[in-house]
């Protein structure tokens, strides 16, 4: 049941007192209009700022007055006729003044309110926990939130902000479309404005107004504090290796399509990377958005704390519907061991935690829509274990193998400036020297190359001066031996999937992986 269906649904119930979290008041208004139930009420707002507006008369006539917060309720206990519809707007300023009031006469009202078929909308912005709805009103108020504007929404408002402009500068149907979904995480402001500065700065509507309007949709989920919008700007071509995850990749790639639809295939979950540190789990949910050519929101856990009881959750729950909003999109946790930490049932301090973790793990768990959740680890230990049963699968990455180092070495000396490396360094002699060295540790020593050779005359890197760089590294594999052993012994106890096809040596053609930069 979409919200359109659910607000018909309890009009025609005869719910009276109903609170509107959204901020988009225009476009409360007008899917009020179009509501069945609606059509025959009369139609009223009211804002301590400028008193009432008339938006369409009921069958009785309805005399407005100027009303102050303390005698707005009894002028309408008293005045207002049957069948009619009142929108606050911002009315928790009201409560918030005059709390006890206010909400002792609504309770009082809700009665009456159902018998005469009169209703009362509270519209409300997303709101702190201390200015939320009063707890004494929780019984007789039922609150939804407002989605934001869907594609077929956007394709009204589209058309409305292009009616008057050239024809034939109008984008073909499949670019419309794509238009439309760019703006899918946006309100119908947002949206209205980013199409008229597309037109205004491009004079028509092509791929470049898709990247303007992206744009205005990074900077709103910015915004929402717990996401970071990243834009699709990799693909498989930056990663090398990791065969065997890529190939479970391209098979649930279709799931994302209208017939996997047709067919009712529901959409993936999601998968968790677990590996060793510097092997590639962040560069793989970058490399996925470009693969599917998806939007990758990342999850900052540790923005949805807040001190007020209650709010963290509800933080949470924002971040998720935006992300639904925004779908099809891939949701990336990154090291989730630390976003989830303190939610064990022994932890100290874990209430909020807790609260967060469980809120995230029913949706995990009920969710339907088009979000991919990407999550990696690097300690396995620090996770709940009921969190890996809710992805579709587990990967782990491993050390690097012989192969997949020599690729690491060219890829990043590539990346130095360095042409045809591998006619120009004996990368079999890296190969052997950085055994059990992850790829973040070879980009490592590739960088301090590059500063010697600058400093020295800013020449081409030589052999020497990796050779020096690999004898001044520790590896990871060294430093924390133990720590590492346990993280493979726990992928060979068959708790996950491996990434890579096993060992190949040198030469045999197996791609390497690309790590990323630090």
């Amino acid at each position: 049941m979409d919200f359109k269906e659910e607000w018909t649904a309890l009009m025609a119930a005869q719910a009276p007192l109903i609170q509107l979290t959204t901020y988009e008041e225009e476009r409360v208004l007008k899917i009020l209009t179009e509501i069945p139930a609606a059509r025959e009420l009369g139609i009223v707002s009211w804002d301590i700022a400028d008193g009432f507006c008339v938006h369409h008369p009921g069958r009785e006539s309805f005399v407005i007055r100027d009303c102050t917060t303390d005698t707005i309720l009894p002028y309408l206990a008293e005045k207002l006729p049957r069948g009619y519809v009142v929108l606050f707007k911002d009315f928790h300023h009201c409560w918030t003044q005059k709390r006890g009031y206010i909400t002792r006469k609504l309770r009082n009202m809700a009665a009456t309110l159902r018998a005469k078929s009169q209703y009362f909308i509270f519209v409300l912005p997303p709101l702190p926990t201390d200015m939320d709805l009063p707890r004494e009103l929780k019984n007789d108020v039922v609150v939804m939130h407002v989605p934001l504007p869907d594609q077929k929404e956007f394709r009204q408002l589209f058309d409305e902000v292009t009616s008057g402009l050239d024809r034939n500068k109008m984008p073909r149907s499949e670019l419309k479309e794509k238009i439309l979904q760019s703006a899918l995480g946006l309100t119908t402001n947002q949206a209205r404005l980013a199409f008229s500065r597309a037109w205004a700065q491009y004079h028509e509507f092509d791929v470049k107004s898709i990247e303007l309007i992206t744009w205005a949709k990074r900077q709103v989920i910015r915004e929402s504090g717990a996401l970071e919008f990243w834009p699709a700007d990799m693909g498989e071509a930056n990663v090398g290796g990791l065969d065997l995850m890529k190939e479970w990749f391209h098979v649930r790639e279709s799931a994302f399509k209208e017939e996997a639809r047709k067919a009712g295939l529901p959409f993936p979950r999601g998968v968790a990377l677990i590996g060793v540190p510097g092997t590639g789990k962040s560069l793989s949910a970058k490399m996925l958005s470009g693969l599917w050519k998806l939007p990758l929101l990342r999850l900052d856990v540790g923005t949805l704390f807040e001190s007020l009881l209650g709010e963290s959750e509800q933080n949470m729950r924002k971040a998720i519907m935006l992300a639904e909003t925004v779908s099809p999109c891939i949701l990336w946790i990154d090291e989730m061991e630390k976003a989830f930490a303190g939610s064990g049932a022994g932890a100290l301090n874990s209430g909020a935690a807790t609260r967060v973790f469980g809120t995230f793990l029913t949706w995990m768990q009920e969710h339907r829509s088009p979000v991919f959740v990407m999550a990696t680890a690097n300690d396995v230990g620090a996770l709940p274990p009921e969190l890996l049963t809710r992805f579709d699968r587990t990967f782990f990455l491993d050390l690097p193998n012989a192969a997949e180092r020599q690729a690491i070495f060219k890829i990043h000396l590539e990346l130095a400036g360095e042409s045809f490396p591998e006619r120009k360094y004996r990368l079999g002699e890296l190969v052997q020297k950085t055994k059990d060295y992850v790829g973040r540790e070879i980009e490592r020593i590739v960088r301090e190359s590059q500063f010697a050779a600058f400093a020295d005359g800013n020449r081409e890197i030589k052999m020497e001066d990796l050779l020096k760089a690999i004898e001044e590294t520790v590896p990871l594999s060294r430093s924390h031996s133990e720590a590492i052993e346990l993280l493979r012994k726990w992928k060979t106890e068959g708790r996950a999937f491996p990434a890579s096809s096993p060992e190949k040596g040198p030469g045999s053609g197996k791609e390497g992986r690309v790590i990323e930069t630090m």
